[in-house]
């Protein structure tokens, strides 16, 4: 999907985003963040820097990746996520640079990507852990005026995989504003963004 070198704080590290519906072997799983259809939006965090993005995180000792997401949801953006989800994607992260100070036991680890819809919310509160201070749906417009490109990207591959699956092609039909029919000419259409 793509390959990015970043900034997370003061962390280098790059990103590369790979389609896949399984987990991988050849290194633990850290983080999951999931894509969440609401009401014909997505469902977006803000965190302190001003920055959209897709709710998610650690997963805590001897936590599931399912378990991880589900928390990080309702910690976030005080949402509860269907059962149905599906994975659609991996994302590799390297860090480029060592800082001093820091614990190094991988040469890289993983994030789970998941696309899925949410069932209710309740009023937002307090992030835990102090990153998130709000919540927003977003059309497609909105996300791609306000938000990074490759989470543009994560979106358009989470919609796709999410119009394969019945229990999820009537929440991505909304969210394009479209019908089944058409639904392959808009799916065809987010190839540009």
């Amino acid at each position: 999907m793509f390959e990015l070198d970043m900034q997370w704080g003061s962390q280098p590290v790059r990103l590369t985003a790979l389609r896949s519906s399984s987990m991988p072997l050849d290194a633990p799983v850290t983080s999951v963040h999931v894509v969440p259809l609401y009401g014909g939006r997505v469902l977006v965090v803000c965190d302190r820097r001003g920055v959209f993005g897709y709710p998610g995180g650690r997963l805590e000792t001897d936590e599931s990746w399912e378990a991880a997401m589900s928390r990080e949801v309702y910690e976030e953006a005080a949402a509860y996520i269907n059962p149905g989800y599906i994975q659609f994607g991996m994302m590799r992260i390297e860090c480029t640079e060592k800082l001093p100070g820091r614990n190094y036991p991988h040469p890289y680890t993983y994030m789970a990507l998941y696309a899925g819809t949410v069932r209710s919310m309740e009023p937002i509160r307090r992030d835990p852990a102090g990153i998130v201070t709000s919540r927003a749906l977003f059309t497609l417009d909105e996300c791609k005026r306000n938000m990074q490109k490759h989470d543009v990207i994560l979106l358009r591959e989470a919609l796709i995989a999410m119009a394969r699956q019945p229990n999820l092609c009537a929440s991505v039909c909304r969210f394009l504003n479209t019908d089944r029919d058409n639904l392959v000419s808009a799916l065809r259409a987010l190839k540009e963004i």
